[in-house]
């Protein structure tokens, strides 16, 4: 029996099991990055094809404006039970997308409501909905950029970037 007391080996770690399929969209890492990424389409539809669609306008045109609202029953569909379950850097990501999509709608149907007060107010409304757009694309581009790298947000409950 040796005396010194020394352990030669250390047990190697078991690898952990990584998770494949759905195009890495199944890791925290993945679901992360595609909460951002649908945060920004829901904007983008919103602003191009809006909901409801005008009076008149053609099924196509039905259909695209409730892409927006399928896209953003989608984002809360896939950040609110992963809130709690990721991993608590990825927990971050789910909130700031959250909570990006519930600022934005807010200041989204304030500008909406713009153009029901008066029609001269649509200008003020237009350029309310381009900057709530900027806006939106800033803070998930820079929350798609934080999840690849794997980092928390900073302040996930904060208003700005």
């Amino acid at each position: 029996m040796s005396r010194d007391n020394v352990t030669p080996f250390r047990r190697p770690k078991p690898a952990r099991p990584q998770q494949s399929g759905g195009l890495g969209f199944k890791t925290h890492r993945g679901k992360a990055v595609l909460v951002h990424l649908l945060v920004v389409a829901t904007y983008a539809c919103a602003f191009f094809f809006p909901f409801p669609a005008p009076a008149g306008a053609p099924l196509v045109m039905v259909v695209a404006s409730c892409v927006s609202l399928a896209l953003a029953f989608a984002t809360i569909a896939l950040a609110m039970p992963n809130r709690y379950q990721g991993m608590p850097w990825a927990a971050t990501h789910h909130e700031h997308a959250i909570r990006t999509l519930m600022i934005g709608f807010v200041l989204w149907m304030l500008a909406s409501a713009l153009t029901y007060i008066s029609g001269a107010l649509a200008f003020v409304a237009f350029w309310t909905r381009i900057g709530v757009l900027l806006w939106a694309a800033i803070r998930s581009c820079a929350g798609v950029v934080l999840a690849l790298m794997r980092k928390p947000i900073p302040h996930p409950k904060g208003w700005l970037f």
